[in-house]
């Protein structure tokens, strides 16, 4: 994706429109951190381009180590490299058992929002589901869970805010167009789209749910640390980093790939979450309320601190 060459913005084809979880956390490390302290760095946001040779060069991965872009690390290419940040233990693994980069060659700097966790007592006359991240990590098991849902329960409903248009790649929108028909067509669905992040955070003040069967390999999930610090109940499989970025704070059922399998765990699940409610109203804001779910890794002051620290001590190394 994009580089920060000497605390300038380096776009790439691929980043120059895109606004996803990437160029967030690219953008606040650039708001957080003295330019200064960033003019003898060259950090790479994945998918490296050019390799610098007036400044170190780090690597701060947000893809899976299998993704095909990294092939820029096989066979010793990893020493063209100074440094790498990763965003979870899990994807930390991944690489080293991959690449064998050694370990004292990286550090994990979790993602960081802006969202405080705080006492929210939400509405809950309408059980408000939402999803927030791109189609092919769940979205079509997230339909098929709350449809069958919707059948049982008047009181809920479902707020899809989902397109590759957040990269800026629509033309990758075409395969999902019959779900997004679905979704539209669907008396209790709200479909938005692809929105800015601060129309997303407006609509997680009032949701109670993050729907979130996801069938894809997360190495961490901006959209789920939100979701939490916005007080609400998340609802997960057990696959790749999501429980670790979650400290265990979600609601979480075993990953299958199966997905007929996989659709009626998270369908029972949530339908117990509901039946609880049902039986004591307050049910769902107290478990969003949870003063664990403030997961206080991802503040941005402590975000900050490790950048500044990693900086200063490879400066001076």
């Amino acid at each position: 994706m994009s580089c920060i060459y000497k605390g300038e913005v380096v776009e790439t084809a691929l980043s120059k429109n895109a606004k996803g979880g990437t160029e967030m956390m690219r953008d606040r490390l650039l708001r957080n951190l003295p330019n200064d302290l960033l003019q003898n760095y060259a950090i790479h946001l994945s998918r490296p381009r050019e390799i610098y040779s007036d400044v170190k060069n780090i690597l701060w991965c947000h893809d899976l180590a299998e993704d095909p872009e990294n092939k820029i690390l096989q066979d010793g290419g990893w020493k063209k490299f100074d440094f790498f940040v990763f965003v979870s233990q899990w994807q930390r693994d991944s690489y080293i058992n991959m690449f064998s980069i050694p370990y004292d060659k990286s550090l994990i700097i979790p993602n960081a929002v802006e969202v405080e966790h705080k006492q929210r007592q939400k509405d809950n006359t309408t059980i408000k589901f939402i999803y927030h991240t791109t189609p092919h990590r769940g979205l079509g098991l997230a339909y098929t869970v709350f449809d069958a849902l919707s059948k049982q329960y008047e009181n809920i409903e479902f707020d899809v805010f989902s397109s590759f248009a957040v990269y800026g790649w629509q033309s990758r929108d075409a395969k999902f167009e019959p779900l997004f028909d679905k979704l539209r067509e669907h008396p209790k669905i709200n479909y938005h789209g692809a929105k800015d992040n601060g129309t997303v955070l407006g609509y997680l003040e009032k949701s109670h749910v993050f729907l979130y069967p996801s069938i894809w390999k997360e190495t961490s999930c901006i959209a789920m640390i939100e979701a939490l610090r916005s007080s609400c109940v998340v609802i997960n499989p057990n696959y790749g980093a999501l429980n670790e970025t979650s400290e265990n704070m979600s609601i979480s059922y075993d990953f299958t790939e199966d997905m007929n399998k996989h659709a009626q765990k998270c369908y029972g699940i949530t339908r117990w979450l509901l039946s609880q409610e049902q039986r004591q109203q307050g049910f769902i804001n107290n478990i969003g309320n949870r003063e664990n779910q403030s997961l206080s890794k991802n503040n941005i002051s402590s975000f900050s601190k490790k950048w500044t620290n990693l900086l200063e001590t490879l400066k001076n190394s």
